[in-house]
């Protein structure tokens, strides 16, 4: 029999409410709509997994992920974001990561360019995550609480409903957690998570 594996929650702030709302889950669909930027601007576009951010001789990475159609008018009010990783490799070291999104209307995919991640204009909104230690792997782990990332981008005024966004991974310590990438798994791929007001 198959064992189920745990989903990890983070602790997500409450919003004000609102009459209805939907949610939209949108997962990494195409192997170059994930990457890692190493540390000299290298780009690496067919990794099987993404580390956040350590990679060893890669150094610090900074990692992107592009979620295609994003079907939230401009400006909607967002109640809740985040991403969900699933764990490719068995780490527990203290790690801190920085999300940020691209700062852009409709973002493209990665190409391999360098410094085609770190080029790339962030929002000025950011959210920092200390994850807990990840022990199981085809376990899942949310991120905290991106709402203020996601709102910052919805709110641009050349913003249209079904957009594509991109959010950026950056850190600077030598330690890191191991997630699987759209070329390791497409069913296990970054899931993007938003749910927002329609009323």
């Amino acid at each position: 029999a198959q064992i189920a594996l745990p989903t990890f929650h983070a602790v997500h702030k409450s919003h004000s409410s609102c009459a209805s709302t939907s949610t939209l889950e949108v997962r990494v669909s195409s192997n170059n709509d994930d990457a890692e930027e190493r540390e000299n601007q290298g780009m690496y576009l067919t990794s099987t997994d993404l580390e956040l951010v350590y990679n060893g001789s890669r150094g610090r990475q900074q990692v992107g992920m592009r979620f295609l159609n994003i079907t939230i008018p401009q400006g909607a009010e967002i109640k809740d974001a985040y991403i969900r990783f699933t764990v490719d490799e068995i780490t527990s070291s203290d790690v801190t990561v920085t999300f940020h999104g691209e700062d852009v209307d409709d973002a493209v995919t990665f190409a391999n360019s360098s410094g085609n991640i770190s080029s790339r204009t962030k929002t000025s909104a950011s959210v920092d995550w200390t994850p807990d230690p990840w022990t199981s792997e085809g376990a899942t782990h949310d991120s905290p609480d991106l709402t203020t990332i996601a709102q910052e981008i919805i709110n641009r005024s050349g913003w249209s409903s079904g957009n594509d966004v991109v959010f950026i991974v950056t850190g600077t310590q030598t330690t890191y957690r191991t997630a699987e990438s759209h070329n390791g798994s497409s069913s296990k791929a970054p899931l993007l998570h938003i749910e927002y007001c329609t009323s």
